[in-house]
């Protein structure tokens, strides 16, 4: 390895975001894509401008052909002017650079790139229709879920053979049909559906291979790929224990909308493709569910549910999702709105526990320097990312919290940067490719931290490329100075595993200090930190990075048979933040059922095919579980989601025996009703 140089064709403080250009300079991890022209997801936030007022800066640019603003932003969302507005684009190559240089001068706060995208999902033609109203019956309630492998035929979701309980569906790999009025993807209406259901039903029996070929989520010819092809998908599975109920019972008071994420997208768990086509589903979702009328011309209440979780972020109420789910779902929202509905939000608290993938350096729990051994492994193909963030500081001549040093499996390189404005620094290989990005960046709005983020190519590829790291121990030096005071400074590695459904990509790097003590005395692991630890690998604060936020309800799992907290199920506090004291939770609201037992780990619920049951585990499966509950109970509460929560484990109580802390269960476990799927 060579060691690391300067870059004289940048400058590292006009970088918006570090990550994306590390990525778009990294042909790596770049998707194969089918197209001279590479399209990605993009979302930027625009500071005190319109979205009409930026497309007019890019034209003027010349710019305007390599940008498309989605149809679901309608004429009233182009015009207004808001502080830190977040938009979702799709944007070329080119014209992503441009953004990310902060001298471009468009109006771009920050930036964060995406997935890419197939051009063929691609419509730059949509043009954004009028939503109408859905009249519902006295007591409905509409049920929300973003997810992936939507299996909207499932018999679970229809109230009978033709008829479809699924109003509204937004399915984003899917080939757009003519005068579609959806920029990316298809739409489908319920009627859409019940025209699908009926067509692709034959002597009474319908062929679900057949519907899902021609709603556009399985076209194998065409590289178009659902996790709903397979026996199981998780978006099936997670609506089935949120929304699931018999077809024969004739259920119409439980009307659901859904957006189904990308299979190519889902794939990286980090969340960093994901994030921008999540905002576009809520945005999009929330719109639709203000379609939907009471007899008293009110809006029927709405219950969503995202069973995701990613370790990214600054794990203190401000992050980029914490004000996402706030902007749809916090007191605000109904205050700006020129008809309240009520809505309420189900999150996981997360699965990486014992994942080993959060440290801290911080007075009186750590050296003043500690050394973190990162373990990267062989054959993974995606990125991995680790995210150092700061004490809160002002914007202005923020303080030198830090020296981060690096060192590259075998000592070959090392490279140390301190946490300033445009500090970076990178490791090349013997082929003068960068395989190593760290580089410090500050962070405004709440959040007002400065980041420091490492990235590291893929150490496996399909491709003959010349930019891979090496796998093995990448060693991390972090020496926290004078002005950090007692603030400590965390560190995250990003989600990076497979799921299932999905095959072989990402591995997970970890932390793998020799002072860490997984086990307990009797071999079995230890799921809260030993007492008085002084290693920095910690799995308090390991709540899900989505979660973070004062507004959502999120859930913890526990296992049932044993009747304690599962192991895996993420734990705060919140890392404090001075703009939000005290801080908005101190971990999951309460705990659900995540598995039946040690031996039968997961829950049933829906497989992919009408009548199949599969099992799913992790507080993804306990997060739809609630809203389940949540949905029977939101048009008669008169409280805020997350008191109805703590007042729920009081009405349907399960005593958990091992007594988790509020950081790891809330207010504690909840046993759910029978009834279910």
């Amino acid at each position: 390895m060579a060691q690391h140089k300067d870059d004289n064709g940048f400058d590292p403080e006009t970088i918006v975001d570090h990550v994306t250009f590390f990525r778009l300079n990294a042909a790596g991890i770049q998707s194969v894509v089918r197209s001279e022209t590479v399209w990605w997801s993009v979302l930027i936030e625009l500071d005190g401008i319109s979205i009409d007022q930026f497309v007019d800066r890019i034209r003027e640019r010349d710019y305007d052909t390599f940008l498309i603003v989605p149809a679901a932003y309608d004429s009233d969302d182009r015009s207004v002017v808001l502080p830190f507005q977040p938009v979702t684009v799709f944007a070329t190559t080119d014209l992503v650079q441009y953004l990310n240089d902060d001298r471009s001068d468009l109006g771009v706060a920050t930036l964060r790139v995406g997935g890419i995208i197939d051009e063929m999902f691609l419509n730059p033609d949509a043009q954004s229709a009028p939503l109408s109203d859905i009249d519902v019956a006295a007591g409905t309630v509409v049920q929300a879920f973003v997810d992936d492998g939507m299996g909207i035929a499932h018999d679970l979701f229809r109230s009978g053979p033709t008829s479809s309980r699924v109003y509204f569906a937004q399915i984003f790999d899917a080939v757009p049909l003519p005068a579609s009025p959806t920029s990316i993807g298809r739409t489908l209406e319920r009627d859409d559906i019940n025209a699908l259901l009926t067509d692709c039903t034959y002597n009474g029996v319908l062929d679900e291979e057949l519907f899902y070929t021609r709603s556009g989520q399985v076209n194998l010819a065409e590289d178009v790929f659902s996790t709903v092809a397979n026996r199981a998908s998780h978006g099936t599975h997670v609506m089935g224990l949120g929304a699931g109920h018999e077809m024969s019972g004739g259920v119409d008071d439980r009307p659901i909308i859904c957006a189904a994420l990308p299979s190519r997208v889902v794939k990286d768990t980090s969340g960093v493709d994901l994030l921008p086509l999540v905002y576009l589903s809520f945005h999009i979702l929330v719109k639709q569910a203000r379609r939907f009328r009471l007899p008293d011309g009110g809006l029927a209440p709405v219950v969503f549910n995202f069973s995701y979780g990613n370790l990214e972020g600054p794990h203190d109420g401000t992050g980029i999702y914490a004000t996402m789910f706030e902007r749809y779902f916090g007191p605000d929202a109904q205050a700006c709105a020129e008809q309240p509905q009520k809505a309420w939000l189900t999150l996981p608290a997360g699965n990486a526990n014992l994942s080993r993938l959060h440290a801290v350096n911080g007075r009186g729990l750590t050296d003043t320097r500690i050394k973190l051994d990162l373990v990267v492994l062989p054959d993974d193909t995606t990125p991995t990312h680790v995210q150092f963030w700061m004490p809160s500081s002002g914007p202005t001549n923020p303080p030198n919290f830090a020296k981060i040093k690096v060192r590259s499996p075998f000592g070959t390189s090392t490279i140390s940067i301190k946490a300033q404005p445009g500090q970076a620094a990178e490791i090349t290989n013997d082929n003068g490719a960068r395989v190593a990005w760290l580089a410090y960046r500050y962070v405004g709005g709440t959040t007002q931290r400065g980041l420091v983020t490492l990235s590291i190519t893929p150490t496996a590829s399909v491709e003959e490329i010349s930019d891979l790291a090496p796998a093995g121990i990448w060693t991390i030096k972090v020496r926290r100075r004078a002005p950090a005071g007692d603030d400590p400074i965390h560190i995250w590695v990003d989600r990076d595993d497979t799921l299932p459904g999905h095959g072989p990509g990402g591995r997970q790097a970890f932390f793998d200090n020799p002072d860490y003590v997984r086990f307990g005395p009797f071999g079995a692991p230890l799921p809260v930190d030993p007492p008085g630890t002084d290693c920095p690998v910690r799995r308090s604060t390991t709540i899900s990075g989505f979660s973070c936020g004062p507004s959502p309800i999120v859930v913890a799992a526990y296992t049932e048979q044993e009747a304690v907290l599962s192991d895996y199920s993420a734990a705060g506090p919140l890392n404090p933040s001075p703009h939000m004291t005290p801080p908005p939770r101190e971990g999951p609201d309460l705990a659900a059922r995540g598995d039946d037992s040690w031996v039968l780990r997961g829950v049933y619920s829906a497989g992919s095919r009408s009548g199949s049951w599969v099992r799913g585990s992790g507080t993804s499966a306990s997060a739809p579980q609630v809203a389940r509950l949540a949905a029977g109970e939101i048009g008669t509460s008169t409280v805020d989601g997350r008191t109805w929560a703590q007042d729920a484990v009081r009405t349907h109580p399960f005593a958990l025996e091992d007594s988790p802390s509020v950081e790891r269960a809330g207010d504690g476990g909840i046993k759910l009703p029978d009834g279910g799927p």
